[in-house]
């Protein structure tokens, strides 16, 4: 069973906001919803209030129960908790998905996506992202971008590589 949203696709999207997540993210979905008994719909929340970004934020029902726990966590009054509070508590839909896959984005998300018949899926991992057609083009440029970065004057260089954990710095006789 598929436990990660992975992959990019652009599925229809009609003028009532209503669109179908594409198979392999249904499976994610249901696999990421550990409250979902079988034969229910599994839980999906849409966050649509980040300004600066051009895409919407979906996360699962597990998803959204840790970084629910993660903001309860946090301090009272800490300007990072009213942050996440905002933008996953205020900003934030639950939306209810059919047995089909189909779920209606809310008026807020489908307002800050201007979709024009079509949608991109991207998958994130623990979450995946909704956007415009043409805003997935650009973030391919973006990706080419922060790979020259990282890449530098570097002869070889492998994306890969970026997934490795540091390397423990050894301790010396004078820090112990």
């Amino acid at each position: 069973m598929d436990t990660w949203f992975q992959g990019t696709n652009e599925c229809k999207v009609d003028g009532k906001g209503r669109v179908s997540l594409p198979a392999k993210f249904r499976r994610a979905l249901q696999a990421g919803d550990a409250r979902c008994a079988p034969g229910e719909a599994p839980r999906l929340f849409i966050a649509y209030g980040e300004p600066d970004v051009d895409f919407v934020e979906c996360l699962s029902g597990d998803a959204f129960d840790e970084l629910s726990a993660n903001i309860q966590a946090m301090p009272q009054g800490e300007e990072d908790r009213e942050i996440l509070e905002i933008l996953y508590f205020s900003l934030c839909d639950e939306v209810q998905v059919d047995d089909t896959g189909r779920f209606v984005l809310p008026g807020p998300a489908r307002e800050r996506l201007n979709l024009d018949g079509a949608a991109i899926f991207q998958g994130k991992g623990t979450t995946f992202r909704i956007l415009k057609p043409a805003d997935s083009e650009a973030t391919k440029d973006r990706l080419a971008e922060m790979l020259a970065r990282k890449r530098g004057d570097k002869e070889f260089f492998r994306p890969i590589s970026l997934a490795n954990p540091a390397k423990p710095t050894p301790v010396t006789e004078h820090e112990t």
